[in-house]
């Protein structure tokens, strides 16, 4: 069985990805289950890689995970987020109301809308097939951004954002959607997404509520869930957490899953990876190692065992073949 490896995303895959992007569920908008939305994504970011910029313009860099052949997952990192209308989110305020006469204060939350994260990076798009979960390939996606940005940094903001889905019940209703967002888009949470990945989020500007909305207000099912990730997306929120993003209050205006947030140099893969010069031979039983080699089309990432020695990197054949290097080539490596 051949190496699992990281790549740039190529025309070719849309079928396998929108096979994937129809398992996920929903709610993810930048891995959208409409054929003509997704393929608008792809044909984006093919041409975020061809189009060889020196600076973050608004660029989107998709990665898929193959092996032998198939496709089993994406991951993507966005350069910077919401130049052309600006990227809008709810952040959890609190404010206080005192009566000296009543000898009352009353702490309430309230959302405000931010364009805080306008013009930083994002990583999101993570979406693993059913059928390659449990062997650490969720892990490997999301750490593989991570070495991407480390190779890419000129060509990434900083700050970098993430936003995880939005919980949902067993039957798909979101609490949050139905209590707030449906009253002022006048459609269903699925429509409303949909056009975020086919037409972009001027819409979501142009009709959302213009002023800070007391939670209290809210029925109790969506204050509930404010900053609370979908189900499936726990395991990704946590992994985030431990690579140094945190949740500082921020949500998403449609089902008020949580944004979280790093400095680049705050991000442990990026902080612990190193630069070595390849030698192939046996590594014994040396340590897996993430490792990544490459620029923007020719990007790959995979992992292996590999054994550090000073600024060398020994790995096996069958690695160093899958991320297109020869004795004494760079390669960006960290401890698994």
């Amino acid at each position: 069985m051949t190496t699992p490896v990281m790549r740039p995303v190529r025309r070719e895959d849309f079928d396998q990805i929108l096979a994937l992007a129809k398992q996920s569920g929903g709610g993810m908008t930048n891995l959208p289950g409409d054929p003509d939305a997704l393929r608008a994504r792809i044909e984006n970011t093919v041409s975020s890689y061809e189009s060889d910029p020196d600076a973050p313009s608004g660029e989107v860099y998709m990665l898929v995970l193959e092996q032998e052949g198939k496709v089993l997952g994406t991951a993507a990192i966005f350069s910077a987020i919401g130049l052309d209308h600006g990227f809008v989110n709810y952040r959890i305020n609190k404010t206080v109301h005192a009566s000296k006469q009543l000898k009352k204060r009353i702490e309430r939350r309230l959302l405000m809308p931010t364009h805080d994260f306008t013009g930083c990076g994002e990583v999101g798009s993570l979406f693993l097939s059913p059928e390659a979960r449990g062997g650490g390939f969720g892990k490997f996606l999301a750490r593989v951004r991570y070495l991407f940005i480390a190779q890419h940094r000129k060509l990434i903001a900083d700050p970098v954002c993430a936003e995880l889905r939005g919980w949902r019940d067993k039957n798909g209703v979101q609490p949050f959607w139905e209590s707030l967002g449906k009253l002022f888009f006048d459609m269903e949470f699925e429509d409303a997404d949909l056009t975020n990945s086919a037409t972009g989020n001027q819409f979501i500007s142009d009709l959302m509520p213009r002023h800070p909305i007391y939670v209290a207000l809210l029925p109790k099912a969506a204050r509930d869930v404010l900053g609370k990730p979908h189900d499936d997306a726990l395991p990704a929120f946590n992994m985030l957490l431990r690579e140094g993003f945190a949740f500082r209050g921020y949500i998403d205006v449609f089902d008020a899953g949580p944004l979280v947030d790093a400095h680049i140099d705050d991000i442990k893969t990026v902080k612990e990876s190193k630069i070595y010069n390849i030698a192939i031979g046996d590594p014994g039983d040396a340590p897996v190692h993430l490792m990544a080699s490459g620029y923007l089309q020719s990007f790959r990432a995979a992992r292996g065992a590999a054994k550090a020695d000073g600024d060398t990197l020994t790995v096996a054949k069958e690695h160093a073949d899958a991320l297109g290097l020869t004795a004494g080539d760079d390669v960006r490596a960290v401890k698994w």
